[in-house]
């Protein structure tokens, strides 16, 4: 009885330690955007009023985006609307000239770093600029964020 015993858990460290070979894989998207992720917020008295995380894309997808495009996710107490009377956005201090809510489906966003279901992400491009490229999310009465890519 001892040695089924022994028998069957040796048996069962074996195969759990190969599950956990398959637990140290190194994911390559995960990596190669965690370089280009930066977070940021804004906040007051202890309170957080916003929350911004920032992608930059140019160099996840080279042939895809011409002008400085970034993935922005965006918690805020404004319907998390990433322009609205309290909040804006510029990168260099010039605005953006697209911003979409519309993520092409060749982005797996929801497997990024930082990914989170109660923020809303856009698309969000500007026009070419000198780097390094400054981000700055501001607010009219709590402060500002920046982002340096």
């Amino acid at each position: 009885m001892k040695k089924l015993l022994f028998i069957l858990i040796t048996l069962a460290a074996l195969f759990n330690g190969c599950a956990i070979k398959n637990a140290f894989k190194q994911d390559s998207l995960y990596d190669q955007t965690l370089k280009y992720t930066q977070r940021g917020q804004i906040v007051n008295s202890l309170e957080t009023k916003a929350l911004i995380d920032a992608i930059y894309l140019n160099p996840l997808y080279p042939k895809k985006f011409q002008n400085p495009t970034f993935l922005i996710g965006i918690y805020n107490d404004f319907n998390n609307a990433l322009i609205n009377n309290e909040f804006n956005l510029t990168l260099n201090n010039t605005p953006p000239i697209k911003i979409s809510k519309n993520i092409p489906k060749f982005i797996p966003y929801k497997f990024y770093p930082f990914y989170n279901s109660w923020m809303t992400y856009y698309l969000v491009e500007f026009n070419q600029t000198k780097k390094p490229y400054i981000l700055t999310y501001k607010s009219k009465h709590w402060g500002e964020t920046k982002l340096t890519f």
